[in-house]
């Protein structure tokens, strides 16, 4: 399978703003996350990042983060160059 890298935006929302979900997932996955940008506040948190990884595998993470309740949208331009 292909390796691949995505950008995308994770909307947290507060029940999980103080939990390990990358750190979690990056162990669960054996993925390579680049973290762009983030922010978290005491009701809502959200992270741009870079994930790379097989391309299945990266699907699977993804994918994982939204049955846990993480709202993952594609970002089409790069966050940061």
């Amino acid at each position: 399978m292909a390796s691949i890298k995505k950008l995308v935006e994770l909307d947290y929302p507060n029940n999980l703003v103080t939990e390990p979900v990358l750190s979690k997932m990056i162990k669960q996955y054996d993925v390579t996350v680049n973290v762009r940008r983030a922010s978290i506040t005491k009701g809502f948190g959200y992270v741009q990042m870079e994930i790379a990884g097989d391309e299945k595998i990266v699907k699977e993470a993804l994918a994982d983060l939204t049955r846990q309740g993480i709202d993952v949208n594609p970002i089409e331009k790069d966050v940061v160059e």
